[in-house]
């Protein structure tokens, strides 16, 4: 590869402040032109070019990670979780349901847009592990089609029409209670604010605390993924492109630091020293920082039926990042 005639690869035209400064190109990757492009994170359909690996880089939601690398899609991880998203605060019930308790979800309805997304699969394996309930008794109630199969064949899964969306079902009493991800301002104040709705964790930011502190976990839910294909072609790319990231995260953090960092929030920088007291650096990249949240993850995949078996960490990361 020559400097001169550097290589043009696709990248997400991702907002996160931590990878901007890539968009920016105030990071630059020797070798490489990047080229900015709209994707989507979540895996509706069969996506042609993911399945071929003729794409450069994505921002994939994880919950579509393992099934489509065991399904033979030309696709490889980096350890960059681009997304994290608390999972406590996203799980709301019916207050005429009785649930209050997590264990007071089994025999219960319980409501999500999609099966599969991260924060499902991150939810039900953390009320099994460290809530004690038992999967095997909920009724889900699921809007998305998979494209990918679910191998467990004890999940009860009704499928419904997308006339309604999940926060009017759960409102209307169609069902006890939803686990899904809220992007929209108003359907998210529908459920703080209905009477009819309150959440299973009053204190989710205490337990999402507590989940980190005892395990390491602040839940990826999206991760960049580059082309398999890509990969093979030159190897020496996946480490470029970690150290890409891992500066301009970096980056990211000074502009708060340093008070320039461009958002509307009062005393932004003291915020910042605030978390980083109390949080370190919770989008830690790498493997060897987020060993157990990977392993987790996994664990939850197999349990849940998205993949059919264990694969090792060289199955799913490019072999340039295997010793971050």
């Amino acid at each position: 590869m020559s400097t001169s005639q550097p290589l043009e690869i696709e990248f997400p035209a991702m907002r996160y402040d931590i990878t901007m400064p890539l968009l920016e190109g105030r990071v630059m990757i020797d070798g490489v032109k990047l080229k900015p492009v709209k994707s989507s994170s979540m895996i509706n359909k069969e996506e042609p070019k993911m399945i071929s690996g003729d794409f450069g880089l994505c921002d994939l939601n994880i919950g579509y990670f393992l099934p489509a690398i065991e399904t033979g899609w030309e696709i490889i991880g980096l350890p960059v979780f681009s997304k994290r998203k608390p999972v406590y605060q996203l799980i709301f019930c019916h207050a005429d349901a009785g649930i209050r308790s997590p264990k007071d979800l089994q025999g219960k309805r319980i409501g999500s847009r999609t099966y599969r997304t991260a924060l499902t699969v991150w939810a039900r394996g953390l009320l099994k592990d460290r809530h004690g309930v038992d999967l095997s008794k909920v009724q889900w109630i699921i809007q998305a089609k998979e494209v990918f199969p679910v191998h467990d064949q004890a999940v009860k899964i009704d499928y419904v029409d997308d006339k309604k969306n999940m926060v009017e079902r759960l409102t209307g009493g169609e069902m006890d209670a939803i686990i899904t991800d809220i992007s929209d301002t108003k359907l998210f104040a529908t459920l703080e604010s209905h009477p009819k709705v309150k959440r299973l964790f009053s204190d989710y930011v205490a337990e999402d605390h507590k989940l980190y502190t005892e395990t390491g976990i602040f839940t990826p839910v999206h991760m960049i993924v580059m082309s398999k294909k890509l990969d093979r072609e030159h190897p020496e790319l996946a480490a470029k492109f970690y150290t890409a990231f891992e500066q301009a995260k970096q980056m990211a953090y000074d502009d708060i630091l340093s008070d320039r960092g461009g958002f509307s929030v009062v005393y932004l920088r003291e915020r910042m020293k605030e978390q980083m007291k109390t949080w370190g650096d919770p989008w830690k990249y790498g493997l060897k920082a987020n060993k157990n949240t990977i392993d987790a993850f996994i664990k939850y995949n197999v349990e849940q039926g998205m993949i059919r078996s264990t694969p090792s960490y060289a199955d799913i990361f490019a072999a340039g990042t295997l010793n971050t």
